[in-house]
């Protein structure tokens, strides 16, 4: 019996493309009806991620910002914020390289700088990842009773290990820097991460390690996979996870994640 399926977004549940498989919602009903609630584990933030769940948005358990905030079934139950001098660190550091993208993630609203704006990112990228936004040309802007709860950094040159991670990783003992592939490097508070909201909800739910499955592919994922038995790397996942992940599951491109769970709900029927 799982009481808890947990799946990153793209890269994992996603295609290439950006599509949810049209059986997602279905199968996420049926999950219910045998009393397994269904998570989604993602880099994105909520803003995001409920626009993408539409319907069912309050009827899932939201991990947002890898971890930094938790919402089940439309009510917010954890979050976890930067503290304003790191993030105003970041900034100060990230701005050494000009080409960088930087979006402020906040409880309220997400907030890009002014050269992040829709003719310097593209269109579709925008509106996916960051439905909910602000312009802004100083920090100062924020609202006073903002909570940034993640920095998500964009590499156009497509290396973001090199032009981001290694750049800010002096600040590594007071954040905790999450690459989210091969463009992105998420900013969060130190000590969050996937693993830690997943182990969260498995002391809500009363779900143990061996009631708790969960699908990823990127290096933002790893301590997601050590909190399940059933740990499941994509077929197209980055050496890194497959080594800590005990099974493996068809590409994002095949809809691996709904096959195994498919699988799952046919053998325990």
């Amino acid at each position: 019996m799982l009481k808890l399926i947990a799946t990153d977004m793209d890269g994992t549940l996603l295609n290439n493309k950006k599509e949810m498989p049209k059986t997602t919602f279905d199968l996420v009903n049926r999950l219910h009806e045998r009393g397994t609630l269904f998570a989604v584990a993602s880099g994105r933030q909520h803003f995001s991620l409920q626009k993408l769940y539409g319907e069912i948005k309050d009827d899932i358990i939201i991990v947002a910002g890898n971890g930094s905030i938790i919402i089940n079934k439309g009510e917010i139950i954890s979050v976890r914020s930067l503290d304003m001098s790191i993030v105003k660190e970041i900034i100060e550091l990230a701005s050494v390289n000009p080409d960088l993208r930087l979006t402020l993630c906040g409880l309220k609203s997400d907030y890009m700088f002014e050269n992040n704006v829709e003719q310097v990112l593209p269109s579709y990228l925008v509106e996916s990842h960051f439905p909910v936004r602000k312009i802004i040309h100083t920090i100062d802007e924020l609202p006073d009773d903002e909570q940034i709860l993640q920095i998500a950094i964009l590499d156009p040159e497509n290396n973001s290990r090199a032009n981001i991670y290694e750049p800010l990783k002096v600040l590594s003992n007071r954040c905790h820097l999450a690459i989210s592939g091969s463009e992105w490097v998420d900013i969060i508070a130190l000590g969050v991460n996937k693993g830690v909201a997943i182990n969260e909800l498995q002391k809500m739910l009363d779900a143990s390690y061996e009631e708790t499955m969960v699908f990823g592919d990127e290096l933002n994922d790893i301590e997601m996979m050590q909190q399940a038995f059933y740990s499941y790397a994509m077929e197209n996942a980055v050496s890194e996870i497959k080594k800590v992940s005990r099974f493996l599951a068809p590409s994002n491109e095949n809809e691996g994640v709904i096959k195994i769970i498919e699988n799952f709900l046919a053998m325990t029927s």
